[in-house]
């Protein structure tokens, strides 16, 4: 694979059987094998086999082509290089939260060197450096959701920066020196030249949205590549919100999760499992 996914095999079905409601027991039954096996599975102990692996996306509603190439580490998305668009440019900052790799970003309108913060990685300190060393002038803080991880430090960033910090209307708010502006579903926030849109991506946190621009989104946590973020909410909801707005954009659409690597909505469409 060219990269490392964020999810394995144990982690989509996972959030799969989780997202159906049903228990280990119940799909392992129907897969014809043993719930310790399930279990060992889903934390990555017990490698399954290619038949296996298709019998358990059958009972998960998973496409079971694509899950198999995952679990037989067959694909990986295609490295998005750095100059694929002339008018943007996306800066990746990259910090460990509990041991595990978050990324905030930076969108950069190549124009009028003004850029968007976006999220926090929970790591104020690295944000701000690399706003620093690029020498962007920050103009706004977009979240695409509340949770630690991506919004943590949200404060020292405003201190820092003066910039405001925009938010989804339906999402919990975190702690903040100012009042947020609220951000509803096509609703758009100005980056120099770019105009900015809001896409409801709710399900894994009730007012999770992702962030477009030309041919580039910024998704948090609603979407990984191979994977879909956790459910915490709404399983129907995260799949319906990627399905209608993000991979119902043209195929060479660049999506930068908050976790794990850069992919397409050509790559997700021919290659995620929950699709």
């Amino acid at each position: 694979m060219a990269y490392t996914l964020e999810d394995e095999f144990g982690d989509i079905i996972g959030k799969a059987r989780r997202g159906n409601g049903l228990s280990v027991g119940e799909v392992a039954a129907s897969a014809g094998i043993t719930e310790a096996q399930l279990s060992q599975m889903e934390d990555y102990t017990l490698k399954p086999t290619e038949d296996q692996v298709h019998k358990i996306a059958e009972c998960l509603n998973l496409n079971g082509t694509r899950l198999a190439d995952i679990a037989m580490e067959r694909w990986g998305p295609e490295p998005v290089p750095s100059d694929y668009d002339d008018a943007l440019e996306v800066v990746t900052i990259t910090a460990d939260v509990g041991g595990w790799p978050v990324h905030a970003y930076l969108l950069v309108c190549k124009a009028t060197n003004e850029a968007a913060i976006i999220d926090t990685a929970a790591h104020p300190d690295d944000v701000l450096q690399k706003v620093e060393e690029t020498g962007v002038k920050p103009t706004s803080i977009l979240l695409t959701h509340a949770h630690g991880d991506h919004a943590n430090g949200l404060m020292e960033i405003e201190r820092a920066t003066g910039c405001p910090t925009y938010i989804h209307a339906q999402e919990p708010q975190p702690r903040s020196t100012q009042d947020f502006r609220l951000l509803n579903h096509g609703e758009t926030v100005v980056v120099g030249n770019l105009s900015v849109k809001t896409l409801d991506t709710p399900g894994h946190t009730p007012g999770g949205c992702s962030f477009h621009t030309r041919s580039t989104v910024i998704v948090g946590d609603a979407l990984f590549a191979g994977s879909v973020g956790g459910a915490n909410i709404s399983y129907t909801d995260l799949l319906s919100g990627v399905k209608n707005y993000l991979l119902s954009l043209p195929d060479d659409t660049k999506l930068f999760p908050g976790h794990g690597p850069a992919t397409t909505v050509g790559e997700e469409k021919a290659h995620n499992p929950f699709f």
